[in-house]
């Protein structure tokens, strides 16, 4: 970490890059990184979202298992079956690589002629306005990871970035370095009303 000090300020290094220039508030909802624990001998391997990130997932995953619960068994295999080709062979003949073959995606009558793709998105942006997931802080523990021990944080911020990577710490050091969940759910006017794929549209880049 004092190597990264310049980067990340000294209490916690990561693989990713925190402040690229440019980069819009909507695109830094979330961050992984690593930090000591308070006994000096645990290393802390985090998984940061935002409250809206967190709040986009569980909109985003929710629409996904009821559009598929609305296709039958044969329906959910052949939309997922993918068929590869050919990419590139050599002088011989023997085939090198592979790529995805090109197919247009099935529509639906249950979806009234949409797509799986397209039926996952409106629905994922009708429950993110009209039936908005339930979101709480919270600080979760996982020993299965190989490097260190995994820690999954949800904290309502606007941005990730170096202050709200420090505080986030802070905050796990205050509450004991334990599995924690706020009583209290994050409030609505906190949270979004549009999905991530409605917000991220929004975003105009400056022409090149």
């Amino acid at each position: 970490m004092r190597r990264d000090a310049a980067e990340y300020g000294g209490r916690f290094t990561s693989r990713l890059v925190l402040n690229e220039p440019g980069r819009p508030d909507l695109y830094n909802q979330w961050f992984d990184f690593y930090f000591p624990g308070t006994d000096r001998f645990t290393i802390w391997n985090a998984s940061f979202v935002t409250a809206r990130k967190a709040f986009w997932d569980k909109a985003h995953d929710l629409a996904h298992t009821r559009v598929g619960a609305m296709l039958t068994p044969e329906e959910r295999e052949e939309n997922s079956n993918w068929e590869f080709v050919p990419a590139q062979r050599s002088s011989t003949g023997k085939i090198l690589t592979y790529k995805l073959a090109e197919r247009e995606e099935m529509r639906f009558e249950q979806f009234g002629g949409l797509t799986f793709r397209e039926q996952w998105r409106k629905l994922e942006a009708k429950i993110a306005c009209n039936e908005p997931p339930v979101i709480h802080e919270s600080f979760k523990l996982d020993r299965s990871y190989v490097h260190g021990i995994g820690l999954k944080i949800v904290l309502d911020v606007d941005v990730i970035n170096q202050a709200s990577i420090e505080a986030a710490i802070d905050r796990f050091i205050a509450v004991g370095e334990t599995d924690w969940v706020s009583p209290e759910p994050v409030p609505r006017d906190r949270l979004p009303v549009v999905s991530e794929h409605e917000a991220l549209a929004t975003i105009k880049f400056p022409a090149e």
